[in-house]
């Protein structure tokens, strides 16, 4: 049967792809950054549905995604963007409300109804909270390529240690990058010298953007980025709470709560 080689480069430019999202949302405000919220939830969640794509005919991938699955499920901020994402696509948009910073930047803060937030993502700029959800997407694909590395990466694959990991035979590389047949038959070239010559035509995977993400440099200044730990007064995460509470506020409500709990907690 002839092998197949397969390559996280599709998972990859999905995560890049929300990403590019996550980006555009820093200066946002209004209904673009709604737009692009929700394009980043759409992205987001699409990079494990393209992994399970690419990788399901690696032996031994069922089991392993398996292990990550469940890890994935246990984690209740991962399983709260799902459920954004799911939302998004077949009820509605997500709920949130936002506020003015010092700096003049709006601030956005999830707001649960059907959607319980999680304790860890109280608080916090929504901005903040896809940050993270991208450096664990990013962390899984590393997960993937330290497990599958001749899989993960047709680049890998061509070496002696891919062919002999693989078990792939020359037909194989031959069909791979469709070349005619007996082209590569050449006997005084050691296998390899080949396989180095022929992966200059193969795509490696960008693992340096997959590392890059996992450990949130997202910017040049990787250092900088403007709503972690902003500076305000809590009146936006009086008012998410307020909203997200079983007396369910409506805005105006707890706009006015949450100026009157301020004056109090300062008297």
């Amino acid at each position: 049967m002839a092998h197949i080689f397969t390559s996280l480069r599709h998972p990859v430019e999905k995560l890049m792809e929300a990403e590019y999202f996550f980006k555009r949302s820093i200066t946002l405000d209004g209904l673009e950054f709604q737009f692009v919220l929700n394009a980043f939830l759409s992205a987001s969640r699409s990079v494990t549905f393209v992994l399970q794509k690419a990788m399901s005919g690696v032996d031994g991938f069922s089991t392993w995604y398996g292990l990550q699955q469940s890890e994935m499920k246990s984690d209740l901020s991962m399983r709260f963007f799902v459920e954004l994402r799911n939302l998004t696509q077949k009820e509605g948009p997500v709920s949130y409300i936002g506020g003015f910073l010092p700096n003049g930047l709006c601030t956005y803060r999830f707001v649960g109804h059907s959607q319980k937030i999680p304790p860890e993502l109280k608080g916090r700029d929504i901005r903040e909270c896809c940050s993270e959800q991208l450096m664990k997407l990013a962390t899984l694909l590393l997960k993937c390529q330290e497990a599958f590395p001749f899989a993960s990466c047709p680049a890998q694959a061509f070496t002696i240690e891919g062919k002999t990991s693989l078990g792939y035979n020359w037909d194989d590389v031959t069909r791979a990058l469709g070349l005619p047949d007996g082209y590569i038959d050449v006997v005084d070239i050691p296998d390899a010298e080949k396989l180095r010559i022929l992966s200059k035509d193969i795509e490696a995977v960008d693992m340096a953007n997959i590392q890059r993400i996992a450990a949130g440099k997202f910017f040049v200044d990787a250092d900088i980025f403007p709503f972690k730990n902003p500076t305000h007064d809590g009146l936006i995460d009086r008012m998410a709470d307020l909203m997200s509470s079983e007396l369910n506020f409506q805005p105006h409500a707890a706009f006015i709560s949450a100026i009157m709990g301020n004056i109090e907690d300062k008297d």
